[in-house]
């Protein structure tokens, strides 16, 4: 049997809009359910938040008998290898093939020979009609085809709980009757407890054996499809016939509680299968789904039990009580932004856990070190130069102005060395590699690809923050090197050509005051600026808004705080160096 899925007072907001709230259900082991509603009425919301990918404000979801709201994300990583979810828009990884795709859970979690794999690859492509299109990308696939291949990868696990978002967008009417007939194949095959989210009323209708409904901000009713269908409920009736007349309109504010016409006096029309809405009538019980195979699903046996035992009731919301508790706290402009920092400080203490733990990823690692270096150092050369000469001839002219022209190389390499270097470099790493790791972990996160990887088990900081930011740290530290020897040879050039400065002295200085741990100071604060230009990119990327404006705003807030954190800790960081360290001859 499926595992079970218990959902207790549940309550979810975003700022201020309050998705919705007070949500209670249970999900009966083994059976399939369809969970309906109007489009905004935060149903895919609904199926994260039974996976743990999004926090509500209120409530609980058990998942075979654990919290996963208050479970640790360690936790949450090991019950989600439990779960099979079809996003709705497939969330494939981009830079793989969809073979490679449907692979990846199997290469991740069992040690299967990859002859097994291809077997168990091969049959689940079968199943979804995508055999010969194994080896594409899936920028090469339709949307349609996508779909499919997503449904293929939440399957190869052979999931106890199997969660599909829209299984019908992008598919036409055959390819969706045929989805639906897989659907039943599945369960009766593997007893997997399934919540199937669709705007498909004839999928809703012959699927499943119970029924939900999301609207105004509320569960408004669930329970057996027999009885969920047989209801005079005008929102309900409404919404199953399709009917542009009634409480439901082109928009939440033009909703409304009940429609003049028609009065609710609960389940209805117990003899009938026809119920009239408006002008339209509709048959409200068609035959379900069965098994084309003939297989026998013992879910559909259990649930018939159910309801003729009465085990099984119909939930309808009370919309007074409902009214009443609508109200969720808000909060406050400034505790969210308290929160952010917080968030951004987890990220970097679980970056630095997850970089001693294994399976260590050296192949992405490399990788990113290789593409921040590559777009990183060119530009990072040509501002030491022109830097270095600033540096230099603005010192210059000032020693010369008080009679200290001997001390004109000290105060020049020294300022390159503690100071610019660090802050150049990083501000060229974050300006160019971390708004690309932004970019691209951004783009994954509206894609659903960084929630398709928690729900595999997978944690995206240890496979994708960690490789970037020691990448961003060690790029830091090697490009510091090289800009602060760029540096200190175009202030020594410019000093000599352009202000007559003698060759000796310039160096001869240097040496002299100098010390071991003001080279060593540049470098500590590369790897600390490093970080931090990783850490936030990835931070950003991970907490991108819906959309390629979302993308775009968050590379732009990326760059921004990674800007102002820089100045800030190079300040700290200097007030502390020269209060411990002491100058040489003090």
């Amino acid at each position: 049997m499926g595992g079970s899925v218990e959902v207790i007072g549940l309550s979810k907001t975003y700022g201020r809009q309050n998705i919705w709230h007070d949500v209670t259900l249970t999900l009966p082991p083994g059976e399939i359910t369809a969970m309906m509603g109007p489009s905004g009425t935060g149903k895919s919301v609904f199926l994260k938040s039974l996976i743990g990918l999004t926090k509500p404000e209120q409530g609980q979801v058990f998942i075979d008998g654990v919290d996963m709201v208050s479970a640790r994300e360690s936790r949450r990583l090991e019950l989600r290898k439990k779960f099979g979810v079809l996003f709705q828009d497939g969330a494939l990884f981009g830079s793989m093939s969809v073979y490679d795709n449907v692979a990846f859970p199997l290469r991740e979690h069992t040690k299967f020979k990859e002859t097994k794999v291809r077997d168990v690859v091969m049959e689940k492509l079968g199943m979804v009609g995508l055999v010969g299109q194994e080896h594409k990308l899936p920028g090469e696939i339709s949307g349609g085809m996508k779909k499919r291949a997503g449904l293929a990868r939440s399957l190869v696990m052979d999931p106890e709980i199997i969660l599909i978002d829209e299984p019908d967008s992008g598919l036409d009417p055959v390819r969706t009757s045929n989805l639906a007939e897989l659907l039943i194949e599945v369960n009766a095959a593997t007893d997997a407890t399934m919540l199937v989210v669709t705007h498909n009323i004839e999928l809703a209708r012959t699927l499943p054996d119970n029924l939900g409904m999301l609207y105004r901000r509320e569960l408004v009713m669930f329970g057996p499809r027999e009885e969920f269908l047989m209801t005079d409920h005008p929102v309900v009736s409404q919404f199953m016939s399709g009917d542009p007349d009634g409480p439901i309109g082109m928009s939440e504010e033009a909703d409304h509680k009940r429609s003049d016409p028609v009065s609710y006096e609960g389940v209805g029309y117990p003899g009938s299968t026809m119920v009239h809405t408006g002008a339209r009538a509709i048959e409200v019980l068609p035959r379900q789904l069965a098994p084309r195979s003939g297989a026998v699903r013992a879910s559909a046996e259990r649930h018939r039990d159910r309801v003729s035992a009465g085990a099984a009731t119909l939930y309808v919301a009370d919309d007074e009580e409902s009214d009443r508790a609508r109200a969720i706290p808000k909060p406050s402009l400034p505790i969210r932004a308290l929160d952010g920092t917080g968030s951004l400080f987890a990220l970097a203490l679980d970056t630095v856990r997850a970089t001693f733990r294994r399976p260590f990823s050296w192949t992405e690692t490399l990788q990113q070190f290789w593409f921040v270096v590559s777009v990183s150092w060119v530009p990072a050369m040509l501002i030491s130069i022109p830097l270095g000469a600033v540096i230099a001839l603005q010192l210059g002219t000032l020693t010369k102005q008080i009679g200290a022209q001997s001390f004109t190389g000290a105060a020049s390499v020294l300022a390159v060395v503690q100071q610019a270097s660090p802050i150049v470099t990083t501000l060229v790493i974050a300006g160019a590699g971390g708004a690309a790791i932004c970019a691209e972990i951004g783009a994954r996160t509206i894609r659903d690809e960084i929630d398709a990887m928690r729900v595999m088990g997978l944690d995206p900081v240890q496979r994708l923050v960690v490789p970037r930011v020691i990448a961003c740290v060690v790029a830091a530290v090697l490009l510091n090197g090289l800009v602060s020897v760029v540096g200190v040879l175009g202030g020594y050039f410019f000093n000599v050509v352009l202000q007559g400065g003698t060759p000796g002295a310039y160096l001869s200085s240097f040496t002299a005051l100098a010390q071991i741990s003001d080279l060593w100071v540049g470098e500590i604060k590369a790897v600390i600026f490093g970080f931090l230009a990783g850490v936030i990119a990835c931070y950003r990327g991970l907490n991108t808004a819906p959309g390629p404006k979302g993308v775009g705003d968050s590379v732009n807030q990326s760059v921004v705080i990674t800007f102002l954190m820089l100045f800030f800790v190079n300040f700290v960081l200097t007030a502390l160096y020269l209060t411990l360290v002491p100058m040489k001859g003090a």
